[in-house]
């Protein structure tokens, strides 16, 4: 094809004609220039294609792993729900007397063996790690989307924060102090544990603390709701077509 072009501007300079020459060049001009556009029109097109089907395998990734999160925060909420309906059980007997009734004792023992919680939420990431590791995140159409999975991390460790606080309260104060004083299982009827310590405004003050800590995570502070709408949010945009 360049060698029958040649051929024709070469002929055309030798029988001296210019102006057909320079009409004919601009022209060759503009088919190369086409030739070139069409060239980037469809490698635009390829690479859209490409990154178009890298975001639905994607979006099918985090759709799949949002869904199995949320299935996780369900279950550690509602252990922390437990926690805080048991210890809000116990803090209605409160103060205990020298002489407690056995129903009354047989209550303490159910709330206060169920008063201990202790678990995290902790969830999977593998998803929006490998967008972060590669510097993906622009790959997300979804304006909406991209900017929940782009602060996820951040959320997260914030929620965090305070389960592990609680935890760290559970582990190091509130666990020690009633192992000190009851079995593990809370068998009222042995008489080694020590009945003076539920009358104690130490038992009452770690209870409450208990309480309080739960009740920071579950409602106060609006870190779990915050959560609990970005996983939602996120679960819905990253449905197939949801995107579109």
């Amino acid at each position: 094809m360049i060698k029958f072009f040649r051929r024709i501007r070469y002929k055309l300079m030798s029988e001296n004609k210019m102006g057909k020459y320079f009409k004919y060049a601009i022209g060759e001009i503009l088919l190369v220039v086409i030739g070139i556009l069409i060239a980037l029109q469809i490698n635009n097109w390829n690479e859209n294609r490409i990154n178009a089907n890298k975001e639905t395998a994607i979006l099918a990734n985090i759709h799949k792993e949002f869904k199995q999160n949320k299935k996780q925060l369900d279950s550690v909420v509602n252990q922390h729900q437990n926690v805080h309906a048991n210890c809000a059980k116990i803090i209605e007997l409160f103060p205990i007397t020298s002489k407690p009734k056995q129903t009354v004792l047989d209550s303490l023992a159910y709330h206060l063996f169920w008063s201990y919680g202790g678990v995290t939420f902790n969830p999977s990431q593998t998803s929006i790690n490998a967008l972060a590791s590669t510097s993906s995140f622009d790959i997300i159409k979804n304006e909406s989307l991209r900017d929940y999975l782009v602060s996820w991390n951040d959320l997260i460790k914030d929620y965090q924060e305070e389960e592990l606080y609680s935890r760290n309260y559970l582990y190091n104060q509130y666990d020690p102090y009633l192992s000190k004083h009851f079995d593990w299982s809370f068998n009222f009827n042995d008489d080694r544990n020590n009945f003076e310590a539920l009358q104690s405004l130490q038992f009452e003050y770690h209870v409450k603390s208990q309480y309080d800590l739960m009740n920071q995570i579950l409602f106060s502070s609006g870190e779990l709701q915050k959560v609990q709408e970005t996983i939602d949010n996120i679960i819905k945009l990253s449905k197939p077509n949801s995107n579109d």
